[in-house]
């Protein structure tokens, strides 16, 4: 799964990265700790403008649009890649409004020993790169007028750099098939599918950080510094079997 992200890249920087021509709104600044019903930058298409690729931001939980309590986004921030085609909170999202969600790094948690809590890891691509995480998106008009636009991140079995922590990750969409994905013309349930495999080896580098980051509140920069190894933990092939 895919529970808490790092947002820093600037709007500017986001929108000529992943080709967005015009940014509708913005997050207030950098978020070195977003969990779940938290603001998250992404970028879709609309095909009322000629395919005009756009950058935003959503709520971090999908509200379905038949769903008459937005709370129910909570539980739906991430989308497993395997069904989301078929589900019914997720597949007119994944026909019809697909997205990149745009972040510059993500946490997960590994487990240590029996008693002790999990480690947090600061995952982020190997090059400083943004991630671009496959996304859905959905849009409605509450009673009052205002407009949600909410999102959720589609996971996939992890790849050989993020299986020694954990066995899920996001998707992570390289550029050259940002289009594809996008594309709302496309509804192909097969094609889409292909898009969403794991990451090829040796795209993250992965460090541990302060157990600080389980607290949502704490934002700062310094929850993605590296800290070092605890007595007793676990890594590589050993951590693998503790799963």
């Amino acid at each position: 799964m895919c529970g808490r992200v790092v947002t820093t890249s600037s709007p500017e920087e986001l929108s000529e990265y992943l080709g967005a021509e015009a940014i509708l709104d913005v997050l207030d600044g950098p978020d070195h700790n977003v969990a779940p019903s938290g603001r998250l930058p992404l970028v879709w298409e609309d095909p009322a403008e000629g395919r005009q690729r756009l950058l935003g931001t959503a709520r971090w939980g999908l509200v379905p649009q038949w769903a008459t309590d937005p709370s129910v986004g909570g539980r739906m921030f991430n989308a497993r890649s395997e069904t989301v085609a078929s589900k019914p909170s997720f597949r007119a999202a994944f026909r019809h409004r697909r997205c990149l969600v745009a972040v510059d790094g993500f946490y997960e948690w590994s487990p240590v020993s029996a008693g002790s809590p999990k480690q947090p890891w600061f995952v982020q691509r190997a090059d400083g790169a943004p991630l671009a995480m496959a996304g859905l998106w959905e849009e409605r008009t509450d009673v009052d007028g205002s407009t949600l636009r909410t999102c959720t991140i589609l996971t996939v079995d992890a790849n050989a750099d993020i299986a020694p922590i954990h066995d899920r990750m996001p998707v992570l969409l390289p550029p050259g098939e940002w289009a594809g994905w996008l594309d709302t013309s496309t509804s192909e349930t097969s094609t889409l599918e292909s898009l969403l495999v794991s990451a090829p080896a040796g795209l993250l580098e992965r460090h541990r950080v302060d157990h600080g980051v389980n607290d949502a509140r704490r934002k700062g920069a310094g929850l993605i510094e590296p800290v070092a190894e605890s007595p007793g933990s676990v890594d590589g092939a050993d951590q693998e079997a503790l799963w």
